[in-house]
């Protein structure tokens, strides 16, 4: 029998196809490192849900054929020390894309009609004050998507059956030959946008991208909406920009630290949606990422071929 250690919590459906080939050694949210280091010498894969894969982690492991993500993020995963040691990394591409667009839009609606706040005053604050709740609708304004990749291009179709105007703005020259809305540069698109929706990978780059320089260009009725990393903006100044009333709002599902600290200042700010990282919390979704990460393991130990979507090829 094949090792494979699951990091993370994984539906059944998955870890099913893995028993059939292989004795499974589960670390559950969240994984600690000493643990994987314990373990790590006698794998034959990763099944990578959630947990820090480093440089100390790849120096260790033996025997190694593959790491098999239950997603797309990438940011968990040290990928020089996996290059260097010519382990591939496979992604589960589009198991969870509808799921997070879906997610996505669903957070924009709470945060133009502020339904967080509307239930709380039923609910916590037992009041009726409807006129306090007056928000926006999304026909007519114009949503700037930064990063139009499988998710981002979902959003943009979905939000324009609302009857917004899309912009995009991406670092990939790529992206102008199949997009068939408005291509803006960073700044225009954070000038011109009544709400932003990212979905962008996290890379040294493109940390704190939504930063305080950034968030000097928006309109001050601008909504921020986040699926994609934490990482991607600074909590700090975003933060700052709520409060002082330089941005309408934002919605986050995504932060650089999960669990967050409770005491940051984004959660005291009444007009910034947050949600703990649930986008892709579907069954659909989950089983999805699940199957089809096994398949990928099983793939490479058992059929003796190269997985299907290598990001490192």
């Amino acid at each position: 029998m094949y090792q494979v250690l699951v990091l993370g919590n994984v539906r059944p459906e998955g870890l099913d196809i893995l028993r059939a080939f292989a004795d499974l050694t589960i670390l559950p949210e969240p994984a600690q490192k000493p643990d994987i280091l314990a373990c790590i010498g006698n794998m034959d894969a990763i099944f990578h849900k959630i947990g820090k894969v480093d440089r100390d982690i790849m120096a260790r492991q033996k025997k190694l054929r593959i790491i098999a993500r239950h997603g797309v993020g990438l940011d968990d995963l040290d990928l020089e020390a996996v290059r260097e040691q010519g382990i591939p990394v496979s992604i589960t591409a589009d198991a969870n894309s509808n799921a997070v667009a879906e997610a996505t839009v669903g957070l924009l609606f709470s945060a133009l009609r502020h339904l967080s706040r509307a239930e709380a005053m039923i609910k916590r604050d037992r009041r009726w004050n409807r006129e306090s709740l007056a928000g926006r609708e999304l026909k007519g304004l114009t949503v700037g998507i930064i990063g139009f990749g499988r998710i981002g291009e979902l959003v943009a179709t979905l939000l324009s059956g609302f009857g917004c105007r899309i912009v995009v703005h991406d670092a990939d020259p790529a992206v102008t030959s199949r997009c068939g809305y408005p291509i803006l540069s960073f700044e225009e698109l954070m000038r011109t946008s009544d709400v932003i929706s990212i979905h962008c990978p996290l890379v040294a780059a493109t940390r704190h991208l939504i930063g305080e320089d950034a968030l000097k260009l928006v309109k001050n009725d601008c909504i921020i909406v986040n699926t994609s990393r934490g990482g991607l903006i600074d909590k700090k100044a975003l933060a700052a920009a709520a409060e002082e009333g330089r941005i309408g709002g934002a919605a986050l599902d995504v932060f650089d630290k999960e669990p967050p600290d409770f005491d940051d200042a984004i959660f005291s700010c009444d007009n910034i949606v947050t949600t703990p990282h649930v986008a892709a919390m579907t069954v659909n979704a989950q089983t999805a990422m699940a199957v089809g990460a096994a398949n990928e393991i099983r793939r490479v130990l058992v059929e003796g071929l190269p997985p299907t979507n290598n990001v490192l090829s």
